[in-house]
């Protein structure tokens, strides 16, 4: 170890993925029917990336008095936590949660219905609401997802290596 620095490694089964959105409310009751009308359920299995469930040191287990939702088992949710609970500190003398100004909005991808040829289904005007905590909720077609996802991604390392390839010069041969 580095300058005698005691480390300790742990190999885990896999990357922790994001597997919630963590958000503070005041109403756990109308946030979760909000979140009920955009198809989010309510799910008694809370999500763990870890065999040991929440018991280890490094994946508490669900916050008392929380409701995890999320549209099906298999993707990412939310965790809505009381805000109203002692350890939080809220902002306004406990009346009004200020959301957090670097989430601009939990953008949700959807596959667009057909529209009977009205409009192009992908690149309609789509809606934005906010939660009862005034958390900015968007909906975005896949196909603008994809398009943006695509404008927008870093090069993986095989991908650098083809581009590197192809940009060496190519020697004259002799005819």
């Amino acid at each position: 170890s580095p300058c005698g620095l005691p480390m300790r490694a742990i190999v885990g089964i896999s990357p922790d993925p994001i597997m919630l959105i963590a958000i503070n409310t005041l109403d756990i009751a109308a946030s979760t029917a909000f979140y009920n009308q955009l198809g989010f359920v309510e799910h008694d299995n809370f999500p763990y990336a870890r065999p040991n469930k929440g018991q280890g040191q490094f994946e508490p287990p669900q916050p008392r008095n929380s409701v995890y939702l999320a549209p099906n088992t298999n993707s990412m949710g939310i965790l809505l936590l009381d805000a109203k609970r002692g350890d939080t500190k809220i902002k306004g003398g406990g009346k009004t949660l200020k959301p957090n100004p670097a989430v601009a909005s939990i953008n949700l991808i959807y596959q667009p219905s057909d529209t009977g040829g009205a409009a192009d289904p992908d690149f309609v005007e789509e809606p934005f609401f906010r939660d009862p905590q005034g958390v900015g909720v968007a909906f975005q077609s896949y196909t603008k997802f994809e398009v943006e996802e695509k404008a927008t991604r870093v090069p993986n390392r095989d991908e650098q290596q083809e581009a590197s390839k192809s940009e060496l010069p190519t020697a004259n041969k002799k005819k």
